[in-house]
């Protein structure tokens, strides 16, 4: 399961700093690292007019591929929601900078205490940027400096301890079979009051995986889909109650 977290602040609060930082020493310890970032600049796009890529999106080409001798990019023409980013990512570790409103463990930098309250909530674990050099502890958090060695390996070691696997997130009306939605299970998580291991869904006894990635069924959804697969193969010759069932279909 790939965990993830996010780190946030304002403009030239040190997001990046932190954010190359934390990828740098995810590598070293291998793993496999995704990166997402939030870009603000209105009008923002990768691919400029009059590009061959650019015609082919003008023409209908959604998405249009682009690919270098160092690079292949997917271009898509729309703005895709967070979740359906992290459906097309297969990786140990989500890193993302920005996505203030998503609901993940989060990292906040800032220049100012002020700066700071903004972005602080109960998904706070660290504060990180330019305020650590004034501050090495605010509201009982712990600031680091990550062009400084130890205070990135010390953040370093924090990010390791504190994330977790990425819930489903499942709409809030679905669900709710832990008592909490899964952006008030996060905060839960942090601040020591819930596991990761409380998550209902990710406790479940049916799995439905699609390629390589297993989709989230909410509680309703996994006992329609194992009273149904139970019903047919109750009749089948072999049947043995109480042994583990696999179902692979491939298509042509």
């Amino acid at each position: 399961m790939m965990k993830a977290f996010q780190i946030c602040g304002f403009h030239k609060s040190g997001k990046t700093t932190t954010t190359s930082e934390m990828i740098k020493r995810l590598k070293l310890a291998g793993n496999s690292i995704a990166s997402i970032k939030d870009i603000h600049f209105e009008g923002f796009q990768m691919d400029q007019p009059n590009t061959n890529t650019y015609i082919h999106k003008q023409a209908g080409a959604d998405p249009v591929i682009a690919r270098g001798e160092f690079e292949t990019d997917f271009l898509y023409q729309h703005k895709m929601e967070f979740l359906d980013i992290t459906r097309k990512i297969s990786a140990d570790w989500l890193v993302v900078e920005g996505f203030q409103d998503f609901p993940l463990p989060k990292i906040v930098c800032g220049k100012t205490e002020a700066e700071v309250d903004q972005y602080l909530d109960r998904r706070t674990f660290a504060i990180s940027g330019v305020i650590a050099n004034t501050l090495n502890e605010y509201r009982g958090l712990p600031v680091f400096n990550c062009l400084n060695e130890k205070h990135a390996d010390q953040l370093f070691a924090l990010v390791n301890k504190t994330v977790f696997p990425m819930l489903p997130y499942v709409d809030d009306a679905c669900c709710g079979a832990c008592g909490l939605t899964c952006a008030t299970m996060a905060e839960a998580i942090i601040q020591g009051e819930k596991s990761y291991a409380d998550c209902q869904i990710n406790r479940a006894t049916i799995h439905l995986i699609i390629g390589e990635k297993k989709i989230p069924m909410v509680s309703f959804v996994q006992r329609i889909l194992k009273n149904n697969i139970l019903a047919v193969v109750a009749e089948l010759d072999g049947w043995d109650q109480g042994r583990s069932i696999e179902i692979k279909i491939e298509e042509n």
